[in-house]
């Protein structure tokens, strides 16, 4: 309960300090991580960082968010690049109760003049899979999470790449 009453006061702190969502997707002065739409442009999907808050919004791409989720920075998992192979991965996963959103998406570098950018959202509850959307092709910008690695390096938090969890540093 403590936990649903602060992520619902991270959320009205966003709300409130930054107003409407800008076209951008993201509020006030937030930084745009990630953009997709799905089911043809109908619903969007933005990802941006404020400070050390994260934010989620799913919902119409011209409408009100049917979900909108803030979470601190040192709360969210990030999965980092990690640095070999012919795609750069990463993904950044949001809770909401026993819900578990991940956004995800991937670049694949050996057509350097146009790589092929894939990416989506995978809902799960623990073990089960409760959907799995893939963004529009062609609808996906930008896409870079690694301004999370560097906020949650700036708050001692270090990944391991032996055990693919966070720690401290």
């Amino acid at each position: 309960m403590r936990r649903l009453i602060h992520t619902l006061g991270l959320c009205f702190a966003a709300l409130f300090i930054a107003g409407p969502a800008a076209a951008n997707g993201c509020f006030g002065a937030g930084q745009p991580l990630f953009h997709c739409t799905f089911k043809n442009g109908a619903k969007a999907l933005d990802i941006c960082l404020q400070g050390d808050l994260l934010l989620y919004r799913y919902g119409a791409s011209a409408g009100k968010a049917e979900l909108l989720l803030a979470s601190r920075v040192e709360n969210t998992h990030m999965r980092p690049w990690n640095g070999v192979g012919s795609s750069i991965y990463e993904e950044a996963s949001f809770a909401n109760g026993d819900v578990t959103y991940t956004a995800f998406y991937a670049v694949a570098r050996i057509a350097a003049d146009a790589p092929d950018v894939s990416g989506g959202i995978i809902v799960t509850k623990g073990d089960q899979t409760l959907a799995n959307l893939t963004c529009d092709s062609g609808s996906i910008e930008p896409s870079d999470f690694y301004p999370i690695f560097e906020e949650k390096n700036a708050q001692g938090q270090c990944w391991n790449t032996d055990t693919f969890t966070w720690g401290g540093c």
